[in-house]
């Protein structure tokens, strides 16, 4: 009996701790809560962010500006530049259009000529620094051009730039080319006449001078006839021989009167070619 009691009584205090006592937590790990941060934690970080993405927006959009500001002042300060030179074109066409026209043609063309002449001496000065030597070669092949009517009269023959072929030789006021390399130069030099002159004869002269203001002398001269003023064919000078050219010589093609030479495409022409 007594211990069929204490039995009963051990298995009854063992039901009562199992229903009545809950079991206890499982502690946290100790990573766990020292990693975790706090909700004060992110607010410094998320400003840090936003600050950042709004300073960039801000340097994108300044940079935009100055690029567009930049852009448009060099544009300003580009047709500032030249516009002088488009005005000075212009009446240019407008002389060969009108020849009766209120411009002073002369002036504008003498100004043109200033300009190209500065042109040359640029040119000359970079081909010095830069060293063009001798096996780079030289040749010129210069196409007449027919004389406008109204500018100053002048013997020498004037070349189309936009028609001729030159390497390693300068082109300078109109008539006269410059070379730059020494060396022996083939010169030829052909001019058609198709006017007849009553008291002079019909000639072409290849004319060379040292520099620009150097005097000068006939290197070449070739003669033609029409016989009188009832002829009406074509009559050609040609010329050519080898030379020994200096740096800064310049050459040009005298004629007795560019009234009486023939401006047909291949009849007139002037060139030059180093060996």
């Amino acid at each position: 009996m007594c211990c069929s009691t204490t039995r009963s009584l051990c298995t009854t205090m063992i039901n009562t701790y199992q229903t009545s006592m809950p079991p206890p937590p499982i502690p946290p790990r100790l990573g766990s809560v020292m990693s975790a941060p706090g909700p004060g934690h992110s607010k410094p970080l998320l400003r840090f962010l936003i600050g950042m993405i709004v300073l960039q927006m801000v340097l994108l959009l300044g940079g935009f500006a100055y690029l567009y500001h930049t852009d448009n002042k060099y544009h300003k300060d580009l047709d500032s530049k030249y516009l002088d030179d488009m005005i000075i074109l212009k009446r240019l066409e407008e002389c060969e259009k009108d020849i009766q026209s209120v411009l002073d043609c002369k002036k504008l063309v003498e100004k043109y000529k200033s300009i190209l002449a500065k042109v040359s001496q640029e040119e000359g000065r970079a081909a010095k620094l830069i060293g063009d030597g001798p096996s780079y070669g030289a040749m010129a092949r210069m196409i007449v051009k027919q004389p406008v009517s109204g500018t100053p009269p002048t013997k020498y023959l004037e070349w189309n730039i936009g028609h001729s072929v030159r390497k390693n030789v300068q082109y300078y006021m109109s008539s006269w080319l410059k070379v730059l390399q020494p060396g022996d130069y083939n010169i030829y030099s052909q001019v058609a006449f198709s006017k007849w002159h009553p008291k002079t004869p019909l000639a072409s002269r290849v004319k060379l001078r040292k520099g620009e203001t150097g005097e000068e002398k006939d290197l070449m001269t070739a003669y033609c006839s029409l016989g009188d003023q009832d002829h009406t064919d074509v009559c050609t000078a040609f010329q050519g021989g080898v030379f020994r050219l200096e740096p800064d010589d310049q050459l040009s093609v005298w004629v007795t009167d560019p009234s009486l030479v023939n401006y047909e495409e291949g009849t007139t022409t002037f060139g030059l070619y180093k060996l």
